[in-house]
């Protein structure tokens, strides 16, 4: 089975290399190598993670190892429950992502390229939930970055796309430096790299409390820029104008949730460190609800799922925070699915009318029939509707911080009140973006015509169904949307060391009547303003904390990159370029007086000899 792993590893990258040599020679077989690579990597996902979920005993294996210096940099792979239901939700989505490619890119002139991008991120992903080595995690950590950057820019001629990818960069190399210091911390304190080696050292005990905290806290400083949480969070609502499968695979279901996993992974460490556990807690608790709100006050479908998810990843910061690990990763595995089931539905909405503008679409629940079901289903989900597994999920997310504001467990207990207060509200403004994106998108007459693009039809008579390429995909994420709260029901299936329900049926029904009443609110507002959006005079382009790092940080650096730039250009080169102007200048005088007139250099001696002379009687 360890070489299953390996073999897991390396085909994605693999068919990246065919799939670039093949190109536009055989777009048939170039498509062929693509889906069918993913189709054996999700047969192969499988056969490792089914056998290593439960209580099955994790694999571990090691490939290679360095005989440098220092602790030996291992090729090394570690299965177990967390790696297995990773794996499972990774290759599924990206399989489901390249299927649903063959209509939504169909005709670009970018898709060798594309798939081959998509495939490596595959293998990066693979790399990084299966890796037991922190340097080859740090390896799949940046070629997922790498990979995100290019497939945002796909359409690099469009200025939004070159910009939100640079802005994806440097916020997510930025907090990668965190995991690289991480490493390094943790390298020379326990003389290994091994992540079981070093997280079983740290569960056996024998470390003071927060004796951990340099490294749990630069671990939490590179989920944070990983996963769009606050302060770094606005890189992921700008990553939208790449391709919407991407957003489906890489900004939705995987890279950003590899913050995540990071925490569940080293969560040993998190548990030694209580104040890195309450830094992400507060970390969760601002995130998760200036995130709703902006999703509340935007006009763009893509921005809006956008904001979702770095809202619902807060949840599963804040369960992890709160010692919930079950509810973090199962929230992480739901919101995986019914995320990228309306990440690829809105895909399909784009693909129709040719913008990703609210106001623009409406009265499509007709038009696109499939569509209109599966997305449904998809911000139920979302909203917590019973009995979707985002309901479960959820429920079981707010039911353990309850549990943990009454219990006290982090370092500030006021912390996880807050938490607790922004998961209820969070809830509720989920429900009210959720119900007026749908009204909008389904039911609200649009305010403009559609933006004619090569993927629409000009008349809206014409609208019709996407093709069944992209619709197979949307019908089978609706399944785990639906029937994925059993897993919350029954845990046991993925975690033996759980044998009850995660379900809280207190905080159940009352999110149950919270959700109908916001509902409630949100559709009659909607019907009094005549079917029209309730908040379109509150939309906003760009969020305002934007515009705060605009004047408390690019404005200043750029002051202070011109300040140096003109001292390098006043004073240093100044510096330099008088010592050379003094150097030529003494040249030149040196020059004058070696001429080549011996009668001159005579006349020299002799009136110096003679000044020499006149000089010396004076003295006498």
């Amino acid at each position: 089975m360890s070489w299953v792993v390996l073999l897991l590893v390396v085909l994605p990258f693999v068919s990246a290399v065919l799939s670039l040599w093949v190109g536009h020679r055989g777009e048939v077989a170039e498509r062929g190598i693509a889906v069918g690579a993913a189709a054996l990597g999700f047969v192969l996902a499988v056969a490792v993670a089914l056998p290593h979920l439960g209580d099955a005993e994790p694999l571990s294996h090691v490939f290679a190892a360095t005989s440098a210096v220092g602790p030996p940099i291992e090729l090394a792979f570690h299965v177990d429950q967390l790696s297995a239901l990773m794996l499972l939700l990774a290759h599924t989505v990206a399989f489901l992502v390249q299927v649903y490619s063959l209509g939504y890119m169909a005709g670009d002139p970018r898709y060798p390229s594309y798939a081959a991008l998509v495939s490596v991120f595959t293998g990066s992903m693979t790399l990084v939930v299966t890796a037991d080595d922190l340097w080859a995690l740090l390896i799949g950590w940046e070629l997922m970055g790498a990979c995100s950057y290019f497939l945002i820019s796909h359409h690099w001629e469009l200025p939004e796309a070159r910009a939100g990818a640079v802005k994806a960069f440097l916020m997510t190399r930025t907090a990668d430096l965190g995991l690289l210091f991480a490493i390094i911390v943790l390298g020379v304190r326990f003389d290994s790299y091994r992540i079981s080696t070093i997280m079983g050292e740290i569960a056996t005990g024998g470390f003071g409390r927060d004796d951990l905290w340099l490294p749990a806290l630069l671990l939490t400083a590179a989920v944070v820029g990983k996963s769009a949480q606050f302060p770094l969070h606005t890189w992921l609502p700008d990553a939208m104008p790449g391709p919407t499968p991407i957003s489906a695979l890489i900004h939705a279901a995987t890279m950003v949730a590899a913050g995540v996993f990071l925490v569940a992974r080293a969560y040993p460490l998190f548990l030694s460190a209580p104040v890195a556990l309450t830094t992400l807690a507060l970390v969760a608790a601002v995130t998760m609800f200036i995130a709703a709100v902006s999703a509340l006050f935007t006009g763009d479908l893509k921005r809006v799922l956008a904001w979702s998810t770095v809202s619902q990843l807060a949840y599963m910061f804040g369960a992890l925070a709160v010692g919930a690990y079950e509810a973090g990763v199962l929230h992480l595995l739901a919101h995986g699915a019914f995320k990228a089931l309306l990440f690829l539905a809105a895909g399909s909405v784009v693909h129709a009318v040719g913008t990703t503008s609210m106001s623009a679409m409406g009265g499509l629940r007709g038009k696109l029939p499939d569509t209109f079901i599966t997305m449904t289903i998809g911000f139920g989900a979302l909203a917590g509707v019973v009995p979707l597994v985002g309901f479960f999920t959820k429920d079981a997310v707010i039911g353990a911080v309850w549990e943990a504001a009454h219990e006290g467990h982090l370092v500030w207990p006021w912390v996880a009140w807050l938490l607790l207060v922004s998961a209820v509200v969070t809830a509720v403004l989920t429900v009210a973006y959720s119900l007026r994106a749908w009204l909008m998108v389904f039911f609200t007459p649009p305010v403009v015509e559609p933006v004619e693009t090569p993927a629409a039809t000009p008349e809206r008579a014409d609208l019709h169904e996407s093709p069944l390429s992209m619709k197979v995909p949307l019908y089978l994420l609706t399944i785990p949307t639906v029937l994925g709260g059993l897993l919350v029901a029954y845990p046991g299936v993925a975690f033996a060391e759980v044998e009850h329900t995660l379900v809280h049926p207190t905080t159940a029904v009352l999110m149950t009547l919270l959700v109908a009443a916001t509902a409630a609110v949100v559709y009659l507002l909607w019907r009094r303003h005549g079917g029209r959006d309730p908040w379109h005079p509150f939309v906003l382009p760009h969020p305002a904390v934007d515009r705060v790092y605009d004047v408390g940080v690019v404005r200043p650096v750029r002051l202070l990159a011109r300040a140096v730039r003109a001292g390098d250009r006043d004073v240093i080169d100044g510096y330099a370029d008088g010592a050379g102007a003094t150097t030529r200048g003494l040249g030149w005088l040196l020059r004058r007086a070696q001429n080549g007139n011996v009668q001159a250099y005579l006349m020299v001696v002799v009136v110096g000899a003679c000044a020499i002379a006149v000089a010396a009687g004076v003295a006498a």
